[in-house]
């Protein structure tokens, strides 16, 4: 083809208008020569990555799709071809986190009671004891729950293990760690006393005074000698030996709270205590006071057996089943069982023996009926009562200011006492019904039902109280 034919003007649709100037037709016109004189190939990679459409020669002739190599093609995400395909990832492997359970110290070292029914013979209860190279260091009879106890040295075994052993193989007997149960302890603080009027014992005693009901005390021994509780009706039974003068501290506390005839500190002071010792002093500590197992079961059953009318339980533990069987005998006998709910502020936690279907569990509050700051907090909350600067009985006819849940389960322990003279067959329950309530509305976590008002308690059963 001549490229001088090529240099005609060109014109669209016929029309005879020039499409490009006489520069423009030059330029196409030598590009048009240009390119007819080269071999053009459709899709040519050469001229494709040449990046100009002047040089008739590919620069660049190693240009091309991506060619993987055979590793990469094994390992990795092809990107070219038409069968693209993906790596299999290997399954992932989820190490679960590795719990530590911490270990329990709240226990009697190298000790274990073993627990079984009446009737069972002596032969077989020395067989599991020799089976599990167990030696017998004493035992008790609970005759409300219709049980025997062997208190066992474990000769250097882990009580934990011998525990779960037994619980798991054995039918006839079950294992439990004596354990440790701790008084919901006494603190002195600066506050003036307020209570009795707080709910409105004054109006409350009018009308009664607690006579003819026995309140069971399981706490540390009370010291019987103190001015404010001569001529009150206190019995004493020792399960343990007090050892040390502040081993009657928190019991002595509780007592005046109780029954005094002080009439700023006392809520039921016609009614009779049934004090049981099961607390004292741990060696070389005179002011940290515990209890076992064995002993608040001992305490308790023995309380039972008294047929006492309210139960007072001013301590806390962990969850202990035979602790717990002992307290559901105490229900199952109309027993109204009051429980400390615990001086640790810890929200949504489990405080035994408050915890216990049945039991009334007590938090405290101030005169400003604002929640104590170290109350613990939780399901088990049923109600609250007066327990920030009480004032109060201590040994050798001493008085003190004491703060915590002890002191508000013994306000309430005292009010069902008046309750329950007048109306012997009342229930604990029923002080929801004319609780104050406090924090959110209706029941909640802190304050169970609200403030208890011993007055509107015994106006709603017909005493004759005016507002």
């Amino acid at each position: 083809m001549s490229c001088q034919k090529s240099m005609e003007p060109l014109c669209l649709l016929g029309k005879k208008r020039p499409l490009f100037n006489k520069v423009g037709v030059a330029a196409l016109s030598l590009s048009l020569c240009s390119l007819l004189s080269t071999k053009v190939v459709a899709h040519d990679n050469g001229l494709i990555h040449a990046h100009s459409l002047f040089t008739p020669t590919p620069t660049n002739t190693q240009a091309g799709p991506l060619r993987l190599s055979r590793p990469q093609s094994r390992h990795n995400i092809r990107y070219y071809g038409y069968s693209p395909f993906y790596q299999n990832a290997p399954p992932m492997t989820v190490v679960p986190p590795v719990i530590v359970k911490p270990t329990r110290n709240d226990f009697v070292k190298d000790e274990l009671l073993l627990i079984y029914d009446f009737g069972t013979d002596r032969d077989t209860v020395e067989a599991i004891t020799e089976k599990y190279q167990l030696k017998r260091k004493g035992g008790m009879a609970i005759a409300s729950m219709r049980k025997s106890v062997v208190i066992a040295d474990t000769q250097g075994q882990n009580p934990l293990a011998l525990t779960e052993a037994i619980n798991k193989k054995e039918k006839q007997f079950s294992a439990n760690t004596n354990n440790y149960f701790t008084l919901a302890a006494n603190t002195n603080t600066s506050h003036l006393n307020y209570p009795l009027a707080q709910t409105g014992i004054g109006r409350a005693q009018t009308i009664s005074k607690g006579r003819g009901i026995v309140i069971g005390l399981v706490d540390t021994p009370v010291d019987t000698s103190h001015p404010s509780l001569r001529g009150a009706n206190i019995e004493q039974h020792m399960i343990v030996d007090p050892k040390t003068v502040a081993s009657k501290v928190h019991g002595t506390s509780l007592a005046g709270v109780l029954v005094s005839k002080n009439p700023q500190i006392g809520i039921a002071p016609e009614a009779k205590l049934l004090s049981v010792g099961a607390f004292s002093s741990k060696p070389g500590h005179p002011k940290a006071l515990r209890g076992t197992s064995a002993n608040i079961v001992s305490a308790i059953a023995y309380c039972i057996e008294r047929k006492v009318d309210v139960l007072n339980l001013s301590f806390t533990g962990s969850r202990d089943k035979f602790v717990e069987d002992i307290v559901r005998s105490a229900i199952r006998k109309n027993i109204t069982v009051v429980a400390a709910g615990g001086n640790r502020g810890r929200i949504g936690s489990t405080i035994y023996p408050a915890v216990i279907e049945g039991v009334v569990g007590v938090t405290a509050v101030d005169r400003q009926q604002r929640l104590f700051r170290h109350a613990d907090q939780g399901r088990f909350i049923d109600i609250a009562a007066p327990g920030v600067g009480i004032l109060t009985l201590a040994p050798n006819g001493k008085y003190q200011i004491s703060t915590g849940t002890s002191m508000a389960a013994a306000h309430l322990s005292g009010i069902m006492a008046l309750l329950k003279s007048y109306r012997h067959n009342y229930s604990a329950e029923q002080l929801r019904n004319t609780a104050y309530d406090l924090g959110l509305r209706g029941r909640d976590d802190a304050f169970g039902y609200g403030l208890v008002n011993a007055s509107a308690a015994l106006r709603e059963v017909g005493a004759p109280l005016s507002y």
